[in-house]
Parts: C-alpha cells; structure tokens; sequence
C-alpha cells in the first residue's frame, strides 16, 4: 500500500489525471485546488492560500502538518500565454511559499515537482533533449518554471528529503486547456463536427514548427511512478513522446480521424511561435522507471474530440 500524497494543483488540466493516477496506483489522495479547497479528508487550507498575491507558508504548513508524512506533488502552474505577473505569481511566487511550507511542516517525506520543457531554451532540429541539458530558458515563462522549481530543489536539500522534477513537453488529450495549438485544434474540430461543416480553417503563423506531443494520461502515469521511487537527491524526467510532430501533421491526423479537411489561413492572429522543433530523450524515464506510453495521437484526439463538459468536470 502506498503512503500519503498532497497534490496540489489538483483540478488542472495535469493536475487532477495526475490525482486520478495516484489513487488508482493505492495512494492516500488529498487534492488542494487554487483556493485552498481539498478533497481527501484534511479539511481546507486555513487562513489565506491562494487570494491575489496573498499566501500564507505558515497556513500551509499547519495544514500540511495535519496531512501527516506525505509526498508533496506541485501541479500549480500558470501557462505561457497568461499576463506575466500570473506567471509570476503561479510560477515562482507560489513554488517558494510551498517549498517554506514544506519545510515548517517537518512532514515532507519528498516532493515532486511538474516543470516544462521551456525551461531547455531553443533545441537543435534534430537532437532530442535530454535531462542533462544544460538550461537556458528564453521566455520569461520558461525562466519562471526554472526559478520556481529552484526554490523547492533547496527546500529538499534544506530538508535532506528527495526531488523530482518532471520536465513536461506538449501535454495533450481530454480535458485540455484553453491556451494551446492543441486547444486550438481540439475546439476547431469539435466546433465543425458539431456544425456540420465542411472544411476547418486554422490560422496557424508556421505549420512547419514540430513539438513533442505526450497525453496528459501517461504524464500522469509517469508521475505516480516517480513518486513511489524518489531515487537520489535529484531525479529528473522528461515527459514526452520521443517524436517531434508538426503542426502540419496534427491537423492531418485530425482530419484522418474526422474526415474534415483543413486549410491553414493567412491570419495567424497573434499566436506565439517560439522554438521551431522541439523533441525529447525519454530514455531515462524508460530504463530507472519502467515507464512506457500507453496513449498514441490518435487515442488523445479521440478521447479529446469526445469530451463532454460533464465528463471533464467530473475528472475534477
């Protein structure tokens, strides 16, 4: 039977299959949303949590310390298109209340933290990152997940008690956000096989550029074997699939799958470029976890395309 796991974060996109996964592997789940809520038992994070830029360690740290030993899964996160004093706030500021928490509570057992690939910078067309990289993040959303996931790197050394860092890519599949060529594609397609429509138009700047595209499902699944083996110090793994896609060859396998032909327009309406090609070495989490995929592009393009909104508030 496995321990105790607080997982924060816990109705996010990434954040509640992660849940989902560490139950279902035997873990004792408490769940924290944004606004102190919590599922599991604990009862609500007291005094203030998540209000504006007002935290509280000290309440974290009580509640925490009511939790008992558990491990520490941060799932918070504000993605790249949110204003720059959010991404702040969720990225930064709110890692180094957690990681003061975490040591106040004297409960911390490990942590484990859900970083981003933006945190490698600029990747070679054709070299697979691999965790050993150097970082060298450009935007300033890449540079707030590399300073929050420093803030908890100490507080486990601090504590004596192990890291891991996952280093998420494209997370994909059902119950998406809504910032994202994924999104975009998710909502153009469910909005014409809902209309009846012919043709999907996409206005997308460079169909060229290539990610690494992961559901959030095996993210979740790697998480949960990570947690149950915390390994050194420091472990840290990549979450992808190993493939750089294009955007090109998205809309492709979406059209496959739908049977709605797409055409790209010429009006890309302000939607972030970034790197051009971009794809991960998962060698790592293979070999010392065990960890393998079990959800291919099609599979995430059909749950997501069949995603009801009764179903995705369910998985909170």
């Amino acid at each position: 039977m496995a321990g105790t796991v607080v997982v924060f974060g816990a109705k996010g996109f990434i954040g509640r299959c992660v849940t989902a996964a560490l139950a279902a592997d035997g873990w004792r789940c408490t769940g924290v949303d944004r606004y102190g809520r919590t599922t599991g038992g604990a009862g609500e994070v007291d005094g203030p949590y998540y209000a504006g830029n007002d935290w509280s360690s000290l309440a974290l740290s009580r509640f925490l310390r009511r939790c008992g030993p558990a491990v520490i899964v941060n799932a918070v996160g504000a993605s790249w298109s949110t204003d720059p004093a959010v991404v702040r706030r969720d990225n930064v500021v709110w890692p180094c209340r957690l990681a003061e928490a975490c040591e106040r509570s004297g409960t911390t057992e490990s942590i484990l933290h859900l970083g981003s690939s933006h945190e490698y910078g600029d990747t070679a067309p054709g070299v697979r990152v691999s965790e050993s990289s150097v970082l060298a993040p450009l935007t300033t959303y890449g540079k707030s997940k590399t300073a929050g996931a420093s803030h908890l790197v100490r507080a486990a050394y601090r504590m004596n008690r192990p890291v891991t860092l996952i280093r998420a890519f494209n997370v994909i599949g059902p119950g998406h956000g809504t910032k994202g060529i994924w999104a975009s594609a998710v909502g153009l397609y469910r909005a014409a096989e809902e209309a009846g429509s012919e043709q999907v138009v996409a206005n997308v700047p460079l169909p060229e550029t290539a990610r690494d595209l992961i559901d959030v499902r095996d993210v979740a699944g790697l998480v949960s074997l990570a947690a149950g083996r915390p390994g050194p110090a420091v472990a840290v793994y990549n979450a992808a699939s190993g493939t750089a896609t294009s955007i090109r060859q998205l809309f492709d396998a979406f059209a496959a799958q739908t049977g709605i032909p797409y055409r790209f327009g010429r009006n890309p309406g302000g939607l972030r470029t970034g790197a051009r090609w971009q794809c991960a070495d998962t060698a790592r989490a293979e070999s010392h976890l065990g960890w393998t995929r079990d959800f291919t592009l099609t599979d995430s393009i059909g749950a997501a395309l069949a995603r009801s909104e009764t179903a995705s508030a369910a998985l909170g």
